[in-house]
C-alpha cells in the first residue's frame, strides 16, 4: 500500500501516531517522576523512622556498649550512621565510614532544628548522600547527643535507571503497537476512499458500472450510497439528454423537410397555381411551427441554466381569473368543444406577486392540450380560494391519459401517444415548459386523469 505525504488517511493515521506518542510520552513523565518522588520519600521516611529508633534506644542507655551495639547493626545495611556527642563531635560511626560523611556531620551540626528530627539533605540528583538527624535526649530531658543517618543516593539512581529501563520497555512496546494501528487505520480509511476515487473517476465514463461499498454503516458507506445515488441520476439525466437531442433532431428535421419539399414544389414553373399557393400556405405552418419549438426549446435550456427571467408585478387575483377565462374562452371557441366557467372571479383585495403573461402561457399549454388530446365534449375552469394559496382547475370529460403515462405527462418531449406525429401532435415541450414555470412562482402544476377525463391543478400562493 502506497502512501502519499498530502493523502487525507495518511494525514490522520500521522495525527494518531504522533498523539498517541505525545501521550504516551506526557505519562511516562509524569508517572517516572511520581513513582520516583514517592520512592525517595519512603526512603527518607525509613531513614527518620531508623534514626528515632536509634535515638530511642541510645537514650535509655548511653554508654560505649550500645553506642558500638547501633553502630553495628548498621554496618550490615545499605545506610551509614554515626553518632555524636551533644557538640557534634563524632563518637562512634558503622563500618566503612566515608570521610566525606564526616565532614558533612561537621558543616550541617548547625543546620535544622536541634531539638527534633531533620531531613538535612534530600536533593538526591545531585548528592550522594541523602541525611537525616535525630536528637538523643536520656530520661532526665538532657541531650546526649545526636544520631546522623545516611543513605547512598546511588540507590535511588538504581530505582530511576530500572524505572527508565522499564519504561523504555514499555514505549518501544507501545509505538510497535501504534504504528500498526497507524498501519491498520491507513489501510481502513484509504482503501475505501480509494475505491470511492477510482469510482467517482468512471463516474462520467461508466456511470452504470459503480462498484461502492454501500453495506457500511458508517459515514465511508453514507458517501458511497450518496455517490451511487448521484450516479443513477446522472445516468438518467444523460439519458434523458440524449434522448431529448435526438428528439429535438427529430422535430426539427421533420419541419425542415416540408419546408425543403414544398418549396421544390412551388418553385417549379409547370406547377399550377392552386398548388404552388397550398405550398407556400405549408411552408408558411411549418415555418412558424419551427420557430415555436425553436422558442420552447429555448425557454427550456433558460429552465435548466437558471437564466430564465420572470418579470414578477402585483395581480389582482381577480383580474388574472378573467384574464384566464378570456383566453381559454377565446381557445375553445373555434373548436366544437364547450368551455364553462363555475366561477364568479369576484375577489376585492386578493393580490398575487406573478409573471403575468407566463401565467397566461401555462394556461394555454393546458387548454392546447385538451383541445388536441382529450377528445373531451366539454371543459370546465374553476378556481378556489384558501388562505395561502390560489388554486385553479382544468377538468374535461375526455378520454383521460393511461394510468403508466400520468408520470411522463410533464417529461420533455413525452407523448402519450407514441405513434403521433409533431403534425398531429404538437412539439411536446408545452407541459414541460409549463410545469417549470409554476415551480419557478413556488407554486404546484399536478394531474389526476382517470376513464372519467383529465383535471389539471394549478396551485398558486398568495404570499
Amino acid at each position: 500500500m502506497k502512501f502519499r505525504r498530502n493523502s487525507l488517511p495518511f494525514r490522520i493515521s500521522l495525527i494518531f501516531l504522533l498523539t498517541t506518542l505525545l501521550i504516551e510520552g506526557v505519562l511516562f513523565l509524569l508517572l517516572y517522576h511520581t513513582l520516583l518522588g514517592e520512592r525517595v520519600v519512603e526512603e527518607i521516611d525509613r531513614l527518620e523512622s531508623r534514626a528515632e529508633s536509634h535515638a530511642n534506644v541510645l537514650a535509655m542507655s548511653f554508654d560505649d556498649e550500645t553506642i558500638g551495639h547501633v553502630a553495628t547493626m548498621e554496618s550490615e545495611t545499605d545506610t551509614k550512621v554515626a553518632i555524636t556527642a551533644p557538640d557534634h563531635s563524632i563518637l562512634q560511626t558503622s563500618n566503612r565510614f566515608p570521610s566525606a560523611l564526616a565532614t558533612l556531620v561537621r558543616t550541617e551540626a548547625n543546620e535544622g532544628n536541634a531539638d527534633a528530627t531533620t531531613v538535612l539533605e534530600d536533593d538526591w540528583e545531585n548528592e550522594p548522600y541523602l541525611a537525616v538527624r535525630a536528637p538523643v535526649e536520656s530520661m532526665e530531658q538532657t541531650r546526649d547527643g545526636y544520631v546522623y543517618m545516611f543513605l547512598p543516593t546511588e540507590i535511588i539512581h538504581g530505582i530511576s535507571h530500572r524505572l527508565q529501563i522499564r519504561f523504555l520497555y514499555i514505549t518501544g512496546v507501545a509505538v510497535v503497537i501504534t504504528i500498526l494501528t497507524f498501519l491498520l487505520l491507513s489501510r481502513l480509511i484509504s482503501n475505501p476512499i480509494q475505491l470511492l476515487r477510482r469510482a467517482t473517476e468512471n463516474v462520467l465514463t461508466n456511470p452504470d458500472e459503480l462498484t461502492l461499498p454501500t453495506s457500511r454503516e458508517d459515514e465511508i458507506g453514507e458517501l458511497a450510497r450518496s455517490i451511487e445515488a448521484m450516479s443513477l441520476e446522472l445516468s438518467r439525466l444523460r439519458k434523458e439528454r440524449n434522448q431529448f437531442l435526438s428528439d429535438l433532431a427529430h422535430e426539427i428535421k421533420t419541419p425542415l423537410t416540408y419546408l425543403q419539399g414544398y418549396a421544390e414544389i412551388a418553385s417549379k414553373p409547370q406547377t399550377p397555381a392552386s398548388l404552388k399557393e397550398q405550398s407556400i400556405q405549408t411552408i408558411l405552418e411549418e415555418s412558424q411551427a419551427l420557430t415555436e419549438l425553436v422558442e420552447n426549446a429555448f425557454q427550456l435550456a433558460q429552465l435548466d441554466e437558471n437564466t430564465f427571467t420572470l418579470h414578477r408585478e402585483e395581480v389582482a387575483a381577480g383580474a388574472l381569473c378573467e384574464d384566464l377565462r378570456r383566453v381559454l374562452s377565446t381557445m375553445f371557441r373555434v373548436t366544437p368543444i364547450t368551455f364553462e366557467s363555475r366561477t364568479a372571479c369576484a375577489m376585492e383585495g386578493v393580490g398575487l406577486h406573478l409573471d403575468r403573461n407566463r401565467i397566461l402561457q401555462v394556461f394555454r399549454a393546458i387548454g392546447h392540450n385538451a383541445i388536441e388530446h382529450s377528445e373531451a365534449r366539454h371543459v370546465f375552469f374553476d378556481m378556489t380560494l384558501t388562505a395561502e394559496s390560489l388554486c385553479f382547475t382544468i377538468h374535461d370529460d375526455g378520454k383521460g391519459i393511461p394510468d403508466q403515462d400520468l408520470p411522463h405527462i410533464f417529461d420533455r418531449l413525452y407523448r402519450v401517444e407514441k405513434s403521433r406525429s409533431r403534425r398531429t401532435g404538437g412539439s411536446g415541450l408545452g407541459l414541460a415548459i409549463a410545469h417549470q414555470i409554476i415551480r419557478l412562482h413556488d407554486g404546484t402544476l399536478t394531474v389526476e386523469s382517470d376513464s372519467a377525463g383529465t383535471v389539471f391543478f394549478v396551485t398558486l400562493p398568495r404570499h
